[in-house]
């Protein structure tokens, strides 16, 4: 039973059992109208909001292969584009998306990375990303941030909650790496704390773990800082691959032909941006169930239930289900490949 509960089928049992039981609740009463605003969809717009979630995942598989050419010139970027797919397969299947990495090791090892290398990708990857991603939430939350948080106490909460949380994943590790006194108290103090509180079972081994992980975050720190010019190209593609997916409810909006002026662009971008803030408190399986309701929740003060709720099946079928076919697809092209490899040589 403790196997089952740790497999990839009962994470997608969690993730059907989740959504299934948000979209009952959320379409009981508006089933006929969700469906009607569904299926007129206008074809072009709907194929143009399914192209920028792919978009996505060929940026950051841009990514990968710009952070990859420090140690493999020759790296292209379909393998970088394959490593994204599967990376977001798993991690759109593990609970807190805590499978990804892994499976990009998987990748990278095929793609003849080898493990010291792809640890240092992933971390370089890891610290340009989270701080991007926090500097670009920031920034929407201070614009919109009287706009709709003052106006709903809830939303304002869970949104400051979510930014501070990851705020505090990139301060903390860029703290204790470079002033003695933060990294003397994480792994005295802090350390004794998880055990109180029973978070933390071994704390030799949790010392241990939070040393290397600060180690490995200053060495990373440190080779990023010899290579400004990327790190501002990465920086950048991060910034607009945020962008593009917070904007992707608005071509939503436009393909289910609801009304949607220039002027509510910003606040769509800012409202994608706290359901995203929110989802780091949901440890489901990409955070099945609590998206949906968080999204539904949010956008019904700019759109009726209605509306928003297409717009949610919408957004979350083009940016989490496809994505998942995609890189589930990927993956297994990729293990099959490898047992033909694998068998080539034995021959």
């Amino acid at each position: 039973m403790r196997r089952f509960l740790k497999s990839y089928i009962f994470n997608f049992l969690l993730i059907v059992v989740f959504t299934g039981g948000v979209l009952i609740l959320t379409l009981k009463d508006t089933y006929q109208d969700v469906l009607d605003i569904l299926t007129h969809a206008h074809p072009f717009l709907l194929f143009l909001v399914f192209c920028l979630a792919f978009t996505g995942q060929c940026l950051l598989g841009w990514i990968l292969k710009s952070l990859t050419c420090l140690s493999k010139p020759d790296y292209r970027f379909h393998q970088g584009l394959v490593n994204a797919l599967v990376a977001s397969f798993f991690h759109g299947v593990t609970p807190s998306a805590s499978g990804g990495q892994f499976a990009q090791v998987f990748v990278f090892r095929k793609q003849e990375v080898s493990i010291s290398d792809s640890a240092s990708i992933l971390w370089m990857d890891f610290i340009l990303y989270q701080s991007t991603m926090v500097a670009v939430s920031l920034v929407l939350f201070l614009l919109r941030f009287r706009h709709f948080c003052l106006n709903s106490g809830t939303i304002g909460i869970l949104v400051a909650l979510g930014l501070i949380i990851n705020c505090c994943v990139i301060g903390g590790l860029y703290a204790a790496a470079h002033i003695k006194k933060v990294y003397w108290w994480l792994t005295t103090t802090g350390l004794k704390i998880g055990v109180r509180l029973r978070l933390i079972k071994d704390e030799q081994k949790a010392f241990q773990n939070l040393s290397l992980q600060i180690t490995r975050f200053e060495t990373e720190m440190t080779r990023l800082k010899s290579h400004q010019g990327l790190i501002i190209k990465v920086v950048l593609i991060n910034a607009f691959r945020q962008l593009l997916y917070y904007s992707i409810p608005y071509f939503c909006a436009l393909a289910l032909g609801i009304q949607v002026q220039i002027q509510d662009f910003l606040n769509i971008l800012a409202l994608t941006s706290f359901v995203s803030m929110v989802n780091c408190f949901i440890p489901i399986p990409g955070s099945s169930g609590g998206t949906e309701a968080t999204f539904v929740y949010m956008f019904s003060t700019l759109f009726d239930k209605i509306e928003a709720t297409g717009m949610m099946i919408l957004w979350r079928f083009s940016t989490y289900y496809f994505i998942m076919i995609l890189g589930g697809l990927t993956f297994v092209f990729q293990r099959v490949q490898l047992f033909y490899d694998e068998r080539g040589n034995e021959q």
